[in-house]
């Protein structure tokens, strides 16, 4: 299929402090690309770098074959570059379908000829119902984001952005905090909307034995640069990442 996503030396300083350096990779549409790495690694800074948050000091970005530099966050989410947070960032007080309404403007902008003839409302209405009943949030919708369990609310921002339609999706520990079924569940949809929708995956994750399962292919960063990039198979024989992520050991 070829590249969706090519990462050439990026670079990433915050007041001399190397946050990434010299990172390079490229990422196969319709795949799951995993990020690991231990604490400080710069996971996150690589997704900001990519999702537009923060400006790399050097190096390039492309995305569709498309330079990405200068380019917002918003401009990207609109090329089709969708991205989840560490953090739980819903609209607390807004019901379930709102806060997936949001995500569906997107998909609507992308994708006029979803619905063309209906009103805007309802066609925001229509996509976002998909998407809940798609993730099984149906039952929820009329609730306050706020108020629904921790999993579900993982899930709802799972759902928002999948609403979106994005090509790639960026996802910073969507399993974090999650039971052992939630994060089965979890796994299941991105599985299908990889296979469903054509969604691209890139996700960075602490649980090393759902990454091991589930990705094609795995980079690993440890202060900021690349320890190894290649198949899941191959982190658990690499003696430095059982050095810097493991802990030691092989």
């Amino acid at each position: 299929m070829g590249a969706i996503l090519e990462v050439r030396d990026i670079h990433l300083s915050f007041k001399g402090v190397k946050a990434l350096s010299g990172v390079s990779f490229s990422v196969e549409e319709g795949s799951f690309f995993a990020v690991i790495g231990p604490n400080g690694a710069g996971k996150t800074s690589l997704l900001n770098v990519l999702s537009g948050v923060y400006p790399p000091s050097r190096g390039e970005v492309f995305f569709l074959g498309r330079p990405l530099q200068g380019l917002p966050p918003q401009a990207r989410a609109r090329m089709g570059l969708g991205r989840t947070f560490q953090g739980l960032e819903l609209f607390r007080g807004m019901s379930v379908l709102d806060n997936v309404k949001l995500g569906a403007e997107l998909a609507l902008g992308a994708y006029p000829t979803l619905l063309p003839r209906a009103p805007m409302e309802w066609r925001l209405r229509a996509w976002a119902e998909e998407v809940l009943d798609y993730l099984h949030l149906s039952p929820y919708r009329h609730v306050p984001a706020g108020m629904l369990p921790y999993g579900l609310q993982k899930r709802v921002e799972v759902a928002r952005a999948l609403a979106g339609r994005p090509k790639l999706l960026l996802l910073d520990e969507p399993m974090a905090g999650l039971s052992l079924e939630e994060k089965q569940d979890l796994a299941r949809f991105l599985l299908d909307a990889r296979e469903e929708w054509g969604v691209t995956l890139l996700w960075v994750e602490h649980d090393l034995r759902a990454v091991l399962e589930l990705s094609d292919q795995v980079l690993v960063l440890s202060y900021g640069e690349v320890l190894y990039l290649g198949d899941p198979q191959g982190v658990q024989k690499s003696a430095q990442v059982a050095e810097a992520y493991l802990g030691g050991g092989t």
